[in-house]
């Protein structure tokens, strides 16, 4: 039969925070007490927390994206501000796809 293993997320979240290499998290984790057997468990759960923090910054950043370009959408087709067309036509859309597309890195990579 399989054995439960109860993983602390405490002390995922602390080697998270710490910045610690991958490398090194085996060798963290030996220091901190948990038994060789659970190490890999251990290891799925703080790739895991790593990547749910990345896809979360992801979909900020396409959030963020999408209203600048959303904003610079209707203030081109408004011609709210004569004076600065140019900005907002070529400066804010360019900005906004670079935010967009950074965000789908975060989400996808």
């Amino acid at each position: 039969m399989a054995e439960t293993i109860s993983i602390d997320e405490a002390v995922c979240q602390q080697i998270l925070s710490s910045k610690t290499p991958a490398e090194s998290i085996e060798q963290e984790l030996c220091k901190r007490g948990i038994q060789a057997t659970h190490i890999a468990e251990y290891i799925k759960t703080i790739r895991r927390m790593r990547n749910a923090k990345r896809q979360s910054t992801g979909f900020v950043c396409m959030a963020a994206g999408a209203f600048l370009g959303f904003l610079s959408c209707v203030l081109t087709i408004t011609h709210a501000l004569p004076d600065m067309f140019n900005f907002v036509f070529y400066g804010l859309t360019t900005i906004a796809v670079c935010v967009v597309v950074l965000g789908l890195y975060f989400v996808f990579e």
